[in-house]
């Protein structure tokens, strides 16, 4: 133990970093699913795992990546304490609020919706199955459909979309949340359904990872806190199915199948590790090969208006790269990185440190309204960007144009719904009024 110490010294602390946040859950009972506390698992946790340096790629960070990597959750961090600081000084609650059931919210207009989600989504399905002929995991090669070079179009738009659906009547699915049980056991059908149907239609790991992190964060809330060890068996879980998943899509064995078994175990580790090597090669540039152009802020933007093909025709015109990051791969089909990368490029150093703080201000305001009774916008709204930021060690979701299409649908969801009522018959019944004072104030109110 002593020597893996001395090997592996970044890797340790960096684990004990992870074990206090599971630690604080378990033992001294706060939310895993705070914002700072999620923020530092997910980075501390992939940096620890990174730094084993099982593949040559992942050498030591130079001291320009530590001040990023390091102000950035500093940063973060100080937003989420500013807000939890102010909260105290104001006697606002600042832990997590047992749900009630949501009378006061139109639970058959949000179903109603909910199919409307999952319609577009069959969109998507019928679009493969016009190109392909069939679902994608009957294929002999699926792999060979799911590259760079898309074959289906604008149908990635739609069939990509199954998680906004699983999200909608995943949130209508608790019994602690919404009063209707046939509403309740419709949508638990529909979860399992569109789960099923979509991995069958496009074995994407991205999608499946979106619906159930979406659903374990959502029962964090909506029925019982989630323990660490659990969170620990999910972590193995999610290795195992990755690894399976790729070889399902024949990704690694249909161009590598003399590929040795320890080499495709070693897959998941280097999906964690390239995102920070490719961070520290992009941020320390080599003065022999060519740089990526700073966009000033400009592609920071890109996501909002990625359809609208202003995005792709900025990026053309100024040779920045695409979401595939061409210039700075260490290893070529290696091509994911850290969101730090995205902002140092479109900010420099000092926005990669300030945007981090904006941000943490923003999720932690918007984690204090689960401080009180809470409606379904603030849960849904909370959990969607918990996840992205659980993820954004992989990948910079707001460069992604359908996840803001995502977050402006459920945020209109759950809108309409609050605003357009059910009908009164749908309400709890008071059996009396308690003296002649309780009944004036309900007239006049």
């Amino acid at each position: 133990m002593i020597s893996w110490i001395n090997d592996n010294p970044v890797s340790f602390v960096l684990f004990l970093a992870s074990f206090f946040c599971l630690f604080q859950a378990l033992f001294l009972k706060k939310d895993f699913f705070s914002p700072a506390n999620i923020y530092c698992f997910s980075q501390c946790i992939t940096l620890a795992v990174a730094y084993l340096k099982l593949d040559y790629a992942m050498t030591d960070f130079k001291l320009k990546t530590w001040l990023l990597w390091i102000g950035a959750m500093v940063s973060f961090c100080g937003g989420c304490l500013f807000v939890r600081l102010v909260a105290k000084q104001k006697a606002l609650p600042v832990g997590v609020h047992p749900p009630v059931l949501q009378y006061g919210y139109n639970w058959k207009l949000h179903v109603l919706f909910s199919f409307g989600a999952f319609l577009f989504f069959l969109v998507g399905v019928g679009g493969i199955l016009h190109t392909a002929g069939h679902l994608l995991v009957f294929d002999d090669s699926p792999g060979s459909w799911m590259t760079q070079d898309s074959k289906f179009g604008y149908f990635p738009l739609f069939y990509s979309s199954s998680p906004l659906a699983v999200f909608l009547f995943t949130v209508s699915s608790y019994s602690r949340f919404n009063p209707v049980k046939s509403l309740r056991v419709i949508s638990r059908i529909m979860v399992f359904l569109v789960i099923v149907l979509a991995f069958m239609a496009y074995p994407n790991r991205t999608s499946l990872f979106f619906s159930l992190g979406f659903i374990i964060i959502s029962f964090n809330f909506l029925s019982k806190r989630i323990s660490p060890g659990w969170i620990v068996l999910g972590i193995v879980l999610v290795t195992i199915s990755f690894v399976a998943i790729g070889s399902l899509r024949n990704q690694y064995t249909g161009t590598l199948k003399n590929a040795s078994t320890e080499y495709l175990m070693l897959l998941p580790y280097r999906y964690v590790a390239n995102n920070y090597w490719n961070l520290d090669y992009a941020v320390n540039a080599p003065t022999d090969r060519e740089y990526h152009s700073f966009t000033y802020g400009i592609d920071f933007f890109s996501g909002i208006f990625e359809y609208t093909g202003m995005s792709g025709a900025l990026k053309r015109s100024y040779r920045w790269d695409s979401p595939f990051q061409e210039s700075i791969q260490k290893i070529a089909g290696l091509n994911t990185v850290s969101y730090l990368w995205e902002l140092y490029k479109d900010f420099g150093a000092l926005g990669a440190i300030l945007i981090p703080l904006v941000c943490g201000i923003a999720l932690a305001l918007l984690y204090l309204q689960l401080g009180r009774p809470f409606g379904p916008r603030s849960v849904a709204l909370y959990s969607l960007l918990a996840y992205f930021v659980m993820w954004s060690f992989f990948s910079p979701s707001y460069k992604q144009g359908m996840y803001w299409f995502w977050l402006i649908a459920i945020y209109f969801v759950c809108t309409v719904c609050m605003k357009y009522l059910p009908l009164p018959a749908n309400s709890p019944i008071l059996d009396k009024v308690a003296d002649k004072e309780e009944c004036q104030e309900q007239i006049t109110a």
